[in-house]
């Protein structure tokens, strides 16, 4: 069956309902050749036995259309003996880009649905590494452009079929991959694949090579028997690039009704200090590392610390929030107890009254909701004989067969499970936990690092009153358990923030306001895109995040400017800065890094984080705070920074880094950013300054603006000195 409009050309089998082609014009965007099953589902049996069934087992598949090929049904049934009928319904309206493609699924059986593979979607192999001109959009870690699908398999984050024990890195959402959409597109035009789905439905969103394509995998967990789909798997055809594919997905998203996230200028729930964006300044007060011996270093007492945060607060002219790590009383990273912190409540206590005495903020890592059987970090730290007295097996994540091995998270620090989030025991000990940080002057917990996005992790217990299996109830558990702490924080009189490693997954960027970044991880993977800036800016702040593994990704002896250019990139993307400090006060790498290897070139770095911090509390901070990122103005010109990576490629990014953005009240500014030692020039397009007023900011507090006029080959030169930024503001409409 063929299915043709203005936009695209669509073709299924006509025995199967496989999708066999869709294109563009001339451009192939499916990968031809082979007849692949429009859908796979796997069943658990009450054992937690498995058993796929595919679309190309059924012996009855049946293809209708209405008049003009608008809504299409196709049915499957006859899959040997088991008692399962399928219905996939895909509409087509016909002066619309877009397919929208729903599964129904309805079986007789005492089994449960574990998850449903669909519509399967394998685009071409045609990427920059293979000599074509594809790209990969994936939002996974607030997203990452795609040229070499090697890239990512040779590292330690290739694709592993998502499965228990869960691992943080699994590309399922709402987590790590806080998005649901991805695209492939080149030069002739792009593919827009995407869930339409408001309510928060777990998923897996990946993509692997498949023979000589790539697979774009939405992998759907119903969480329980019979399965009718409420929201729509979204397949059509764009013309540009990452921005003209995100913009997709953003149209739908702020046109949702059911919508909770609220615009930063609207958001009552954010304390004062999110507006004066202060830097993170992040350190552990004992051992020099994840991995090391855990005794007190130079920062221990608390108040050791403070003469290297006043001095770093005068460098860069704002507000310092410290970011302690390693500052449990239990054992670093040993989830879920904290508190009382080590060394004492007293002595923590008068780094946060002292702390917030000069102006400044006190920010704690916390590991989310796993369980701490032994701690590798602390051998002392043992707490099975609670976890057997209190029977708490009770209370963690199980397997689809019953049982509980221990975790995958974080097994260098400690050994123990993953907590199920509906289980009163986690709610009340995070509860607890909490009340107590806010007590002692906490101003913001990183409560959940290791639950990338927000997330919980699979759980598949008969006892715990939701399905057994992964699925939406864990998206509604974890926000119930975050409004819960976020209640404890109010009834305390305080504006505490929560957030969470990576940046907060779509549903719970409402609750969880100041997150992690962990672009750093796409270094791995690709070239990292600011997607979920695009998408999500206006509803949220993040900050750069402690940038761990990036000595991994980056050759630092060969390559010593990357420093700067991951600053940059946080900042371009209007996201806060993140500086990680040694024992002695010096700033570093990054965390994790070896404490031995010498350290970037401290003054570039103090230069550049001033120059560009002023502007999102000065003449950028409508655009760059509280803005909506757009597509911006062609530059051409610039110079490319050439980075050797530590797997031997080489990473070529422009010299001078830039992003539009639109505030509230219609105007739009795009930034330029200079992360070199050297000036940089180059040339914007015109289109900059046509129709509407426009004016270069070379200064932060918005003096001395410059009223622009393109010259006359139509494009505008511009120059940024070395380590700063400038800023062009058009007029609102």
């Amino acid at each position: 069956m063929k299915v043709q409009n203005r936009y695209y050309r669509m073709e299924l089998d006509d025995t199967s309902g496989a999708l066999l082609a869709m294109n563009k014009g001339n451009k192939e965007l499916i990968r031809t050749g082979v007849s692949r099953p429009l859908f796979t589902i796997r069943f658990r049996d009450i054992s937690g036995g498995i058993h796929d069934v595919g679309a190309h087992e059924s012996k009855a598949v049946s293809i209708s259309a209405d008049e003009g090929s608008e809504r299409i049904e196709v049915s499957y049934s006859a899959f040997g003996e088991l008692p399962l009928r399928v219905l996939v319904t895909i509409r087509c309206p016909k002066d619309s880009p877009f397919t929208y493609w729903r599964l129904d699924a309805d079986h007789a059986m005492d089994w449960i649905i574990e998850w449903i593979d669909f519509p399967n979607v394998v685009v071409p192999n045609d990427l920059t590494a293979t000599g074509g001109t594809g790209k990969l959009v994936w939002p996974f870690n607030e997203g990452v452009l795609i040229e070499d699908v090697a890239v990512r398999e040779s590292s330690f984050l290739h694709y592993i079929e998502p499965n228990y024990p869960s691992r943080g890195i699994s590309g399922i959402y709402p987590a790590i991959v806080p998005s649901q959409f991805m695209a492939y597109y080149d030069d002739s035009g792009g593919l827009y694949f995407g869930a339409h789905d408001p309510d928060g439905h777990v998923k897996c969103v990946e993509f692997y090579p498949d023979e000589d394509g790539i697979r774009l995998q939405f992998r759907l967990y119903p969480g329980g028997g019979a399965y009718d789909m409420s929201y729509d798997m979204v397949l059509g055809v764009f013309e540009g690039d990452w921005h003209d594919a995100a913009a997709i997905y953003r149209d739908w998203y702020e046109e949702n009704a059911s919508r909770d996230a609220v615009p930063v200028a609207e958001n009552n729930r954010l304390p004062d200090w999110y507006s004066d964006s202060p830097i993170v300044v992040t350190y552990p007060v004992r051992g020099r590392h994840d991995m090391d011996v855990m005794e007190p270093n130079k920062l221990f007492p608390y108040l050791e610390a403070l003469p290297h945060i006043e001095r770093l607060a005068e460098a860069f002219g704002g507000k310092i929030m410290v970011l302690l790590m390693h500052w449990e009383g239990s054992a670093p990273w040993a989830p879920p107890y904290v508190w009382p912190p080590y060394g004492g409540e007293e002595a923590f206590r008068s780094l946060a009254d002292r702390l917030h005495a000069s102006g400044h903020l006190l920010g704690v890592y916390c590991s989310g909701i796993g369980w701490t059987e032994q701690s590798n970090l602390i051998p002392s730290y043992n707490r099975k004989e609670q976890f057997d007295q209190d029977n708490l097996a009770d209370a963690m994540c199980l397997s689809p067969e019953g049982d509980l091995p221990y975790s995958d998270i974080c097994t260098g620090q400690r050994r123990g499970y993953d907590l199920c989030p509906t289980h009163p025991f986690t709610v009340e000990t995070m509860v607890s936990e909490v009340r107590q940080m806010i007590d002692g002057g906490v101003d913001y917990i990183q409560a959940f690092d290791q639950n990338h996005g927000g997330t919980s992790y699979f759980c598949y217990s008969k006892t715990h009153g939701h399905p057994p299996a992964p699925g939406k109830w864990q998206t509604e558990a974890m926000l119930d358990l975050f409004r819960k702490l976020q209640e404890t924080a109010d009834s305390a009189g305080k504006k505490a923030l929560f957030g969470c490693e990576s940046a907060s997954a779509e549903p719970y960027i409402p609750e969880l306001l100041f997150n992690d970044a962990r672009f750093n991880l796409n270094y791995f993977i690709g070239t990292p895109i600011p997607l979920y800036a695009f998408l999500y800016h206006r509803y949220i702040n993040n900050f750069m995040g402690n940038q761990v593994t990036a000595h991994d990704a980056f050759d630092y002896g060969r390559s010593p400017d990357n420093l700067l250019y991951r600053f940059a990139y946080s900042f371009h993307a209007g996201d806060l800065s993140t500086v990680v400090l040694t024992e002695n006060g010096d700033i570093t790498w990054n965390w994790g890094v070896d404490p031995n290897i010498a350290l970037p070139e401290k003054e570039p770095i103090l230069t550049f984080i001033r120059n560009t911090n002023s502007w999102r509390t000065g003449a950028g901070k409508a655009y760059l705070h509280q803005g909506r990122m757009l597509k911006p103005f062609p530059l051409s010109g610039v110079s490319l920074q050439r980075f050797a990576m530590k797997d031997g490629r080489e990473l070529a990014v422009p010299a001078v880094l830039t992003t539009r953005w639109e505030a509230d009240d219609g105007s739009q500014a795009q930034l330029f950013v200079n992360y070199t030692l050297e000036e940089q020039v180059f040339y914007v397009e015109s289109g900059v300054c046509s129709e509407r007023e426009a004016v270069l900011l070379a200064h932060p507090d918005g003096s001395q603006p410059l009223t622009l006029q393109a010259d006359a080959s139509g494009t505008l030169p511009c120059t940024v000195k070395p380590l700063s930024a400038i800023l062009i503001k058009i007029s609102g409409k």
